[in-house]
């Protein structure tokens, strides 16, 4: 029995569907995951779709643009003109009807990649980090200029006992964290977390950050968004739960969504 109810935290069989204790469904979040993976697979094939009809889009252009100027493709893009496209095949008409479609197809792959996870990104993956002691993820929560920082001395004090930063972090930061969190909770520990509020930073705020990271680390970074977050953590194990709401900031730097306050997290 490693499955806890969402709903009061009793300990259940696996195949449980309805709490035995508060009746609580318990294939919510699953249907919820489905939903999501199915979305994520929806806008990957989506993408997958836009590009090949721009490939198309594009090699109908080359094959009809000798003689053509932006001026004749202007006039060329009337009402009569495109609804009688397939029996002219006028060259100026298509290479107008493919420019619209080419910049649709930008327009569609664009709104996919929002799907990628955004600011959660480097929530999810450093409560992934910690669950089951993986660097990578790990480093993929934080900012680029603390991995080059961190990767441009590790040779100077680690590279004797770990080949690598995320094997350091894996076997003197994380595993020391989830051996702490199972003597206090027990085995299978269970890390969710809730977006509780969401407050986006002022351009002045964001301006404060870049700043500080210049003066503490001698690193000029780029943020373009950022976010303060009430996030509620939950912890359970096979001999207790707890729960805590905590306040922390995300923030885009240098294009990569990251935390740089992580003890607000664990």
């Amino acid at each position: 029995m490693s499955k806890f109810c969402t709903s009061c935290g009793a300990q259940l069989a696996d195949d449980v569907v309805f709490c035995t204790s508060c009746g609580a469904r318990q294939d919510v979040q699953d249907a919820n995951a489905d939903t999501a993976n199915s979305a994520k697979s929806a806008a990957a094939d989506l993408a997958q779709a836009a590009g090949n009809l721009a490939h198309s889009a594009g090699d109908t252009v080359k094959q009809t643009f000798d003689g053509v100027t932006f001026d004749s493709v202007r006039d060329a893009m009337n009402v009569d003109s495109i609804k009688n496209v397939a029996k002219t095949k006028d060259k100026n008409t298509i290479i107008g009807i493919s420019a619209i479609v080419i910049v649709l197809i930008v327009i569609i792959i664009l709104l996919a990649s929002l799907l990628g996870g955004g600011y959660e990104k480097p929530i999810k993956s450093y409560i992934k980090a910690v669950k089951d002691t993986d660097g990578d993820a790990l480093m993929e929560s934080l900012p680029p200029y603390m991995i080059d920082m961190l990767e441009e001395n590790f040779e100077d004090y680690y590279d004797d006992e770990y080949d690598t930063v995320e094997e350091y972090f894996e076997d003197e930061l994380l595993k020391d964290t989830l051996d702490e969190l199972e003597d206090e909770y027990g085995d299978h520990i269970k890390i969710s977390y809730k977006i509780k509020d969401k407050e986006k930073l002022s351009k002045k705020k964001l301006k404060n950050a870049e700043d500080d990271i210049e003066a503490y680390y001698d690193e000029s970074v780029d943020i373009s968004k950022g976010y303060e977050l009430k996030v509620e953590i939950r912890i359970k194990g096979s001999d207790d739960d707890d729960e805590d709401t905590t306040r922390l900031n995300v923030y885009k730097i240098d294009g990569k969504w990251c935390i740089a306050d992580m003890g607000g997290l664990l």
